[in-house]
């Protein structure tokens, strides 16, 4: 199925219905209320969109003046990650870049809408996932800070953040310029330190509580990143009595 792209106006309250095809509702002015497979209504508006997959049941009630670019594309034309999100929240957050492309959409005749409407149609869900990777990541990151010692391997951080290892290491890299284990490592390290100046476990203890294996992996790690060993840095932060 060829993308199709068209700028609408819903009239007051549509009953429940599906469709084969999946359809991203994009507001362009005023919002709707969209109940989605029977779960409580999600008020749409000009920051938040909705992507409906195919067969799922929705109804919806617009605001009186309302106008969307609705597009109709087969579901393989969505991310993976876009289409999970679809089925298990009702909103998408629209992002700077996508509505940059809504406006260029609006502004753009239906006769050339339909020319150029499977380009359009890749760039706005790009756009989208693009922002929805980010999210995931940084909803990962928030999650490794809070549990160091976790089981972090690259799969596991992967499917937490529902990206592929590939993805993953790309956004490491365009954010830390590093891999996801080294990373890992230092965020260890930086929390170990914090517990070598401000506490008083031994430093076996702050080892296992950080996610090094015990007090010898933490040392070879923060002597070969640091150059200096657990317990040579907790003396330099003791104040002189």
């Amino acid at each position: 199925m060829t993308p199709r792209l068209a700028i609408k106006r819903y009239q007051g309250e549509h009953q429940p219905h599906a469709h084969a095809f999946a359809q991203l509702v994009l507001p362009i002015q005023g919002g709707m209320e969209l109940e989605l497979a029977g779960r409580t209504g999600t008020r749409l508006h000009t920051g938040l969109a909705a992507l409906v997959a195919p067969e799922c049941g929705h109804a919806q009630q617009s605001e009186p003046g309302s106008r969307f670019l609705v597009i109709d594309c087969a579901a393989d034309w969505l991310p993976a990650q876009t289409l999970d999100r679809a089925l298990h929240q009702a909103g998408l957050e629209i992002p700077p870049a996508t509505r940059q492309l809504i406006a260029f959409a609006e502004l753009t005749s239906p006769d050339a809408l339909d020319q150029h409407a499977s380009e359009l149609t890749r760039l706005l869900l790009a756009s989208l996932n693009a922002a929805t990777a980010a999210s995931a990541f940084d909803r990962l990151l928030a999650q490794m800070e809070a549990q160091p010692a976790g089981d972090w391997s690259n799969a596991a951080m992967a499917r937490l953040a529902g990206l592929g290892l590939t993805r993953l290491h790309l956004l490491f890299h365009e954010r830390f310029a590093q891999t996801p284990q080294a990373w890992l490592t230092d965020l260890r390290l930086r929390q170990a330190q914090r517990w070598l100046a401000d506490s008083h476990l031994p430093i076996a203890d702050i080892a296992l509580r950080v996610g090094f294996s015990d007090q010898a992996a933490l040392t070879r790690a923060m002597t070969r990143r640091q150059g200096i060993s657990p317990a040579a840095w907790r003396r330099g932060q003791r104040l002189p009595r």
